[in-house]
């Protein structure tokens, strides 16, 4: 039989499977809105800026697909047809909406940006983008997880968390993007991901991935050369392999380094310990976690 401190981990790590399921309903840049793709929606959606995806659900990438082509810009992305408009060194944002509750997993936040070349953002072969990374930030505080509060052990996704907000028959959480003032004016396709790690330690970590077609105006002249989303994470990755449930102090992000075209400021300075080796090795299970959890979300 399961003790009961493996039985709490396992109710806490799972009470919150749907929360993270969502998609980017629009994009704010200077006080206009840019509509995102809405997978049921029966209206034209011509002019959305989002990618369009498959999955019914709207759940995750699954650490098994991380090396295939869903975790570029989400399951069976095809192109958006329509465009942002942003100004190099400007900021917007990205409004991502649940049915449920918003997204309450926690993990890190990570921006990407990739040129779209010649072909433009509507027509480029998704496989041909190469990604630079603009920002990422994981781990803001480390300590014993403590779903569904996180006031203890606080990560990038549950902090925007907190200012989640009703919206219809949903929620709506907020993320802010910063565009780096040097960039290449272009077309560029901005890949946003969160990251829910609760399942973590069952080789389940989950990718949120969503791409976005920006045309950046400006006068800089820096472009990264970037690297393949199929290529930017490994399952063995210790920002993948590991367990949160647990005296969490420090954390390593995936993926790529922040690109030296995106400020020190923008990088994200609360982010623990980002090239720290083996970071999360430090584990102490509590003998009694029943405080911990006090009222799990469903």
């Amino acid at each position: 039989m399961p003790s009961f401190n493996a039985a709490v981990l396992a109710l806490a790590a799972s009470a919150t499977v749907v929360l993270g399921h969502g998609h980017i309903r629009r994009v704010l840049v200077d006080g206009q809105t840019y509509p995102g793709y809405e997978r049921w929606a029966t209206q034209d959606q011509s002019d959305a800026v989002t990618w369009k995806f498959t999955t019914e659900d709207e759940g995750p990438v699954l650490a098994s697909s991380i090396n295939g082509p869903d975790i570029i810009c989400h399951q069976g992305a095809t192109n958006a047809a329509g465009s942002v408009p942003v100004a190099a060194g400007s900021q917007l944002q990205v409004v991502r909406f649940n049915t449920i509750g918003g997204f309450e997993h926690p993990g890190p936040e990570m921006h990407y940006l990739a040129s779209c070349g010649d072909a433009g953002c509507a027509s480029v072969d998704k496989n041909d983008l190469r990604f630079f990374k603009i920002y990422e930030k994981g781990l803001v505080q480390g300590g014993m997880a403590d779903s569904p509060q996180w006031e203890t052990q606080k990560w990038a996704t549950t902090e925007i968390h907190k200012n989640v907000q009703p919206e219809g028959e949903g929620f709506v959480d907020t993320y802010t993007v910063n565009i780096p003032a040097d960039i290449k004016p272009g077309q560029y396709v901005l890949r946003h991901e969160l990251m829910g790690l609760h399942k973590a330690d069952r080789g389940e970590a989950e990718f949120y991935p969503q791409c976005v077609n920006l045309e950046i105006s400006g006068s800089g002249s820096q472009q990264p050369e970037g690297v393949s989303a199929t290529d930017m994470y490994h399952g063995s990755d210790p920002g993948i392999s590991l367990d949160i449930w647990v005296n969490l102090e420090s954390y390593q992000i995936p993926g790529p380094a922040v690109s030296s075209i995106s400020s020190k400021r923008y990088i994200g300075e609360e982010t623990i310990a980002r090239h720290h080796p083996r970071a999360y090795a430090h584990k102490t299970h509590p003998r009694d976690i029943k405080h911990k959890f006090p009222k799990l979300a469903v």
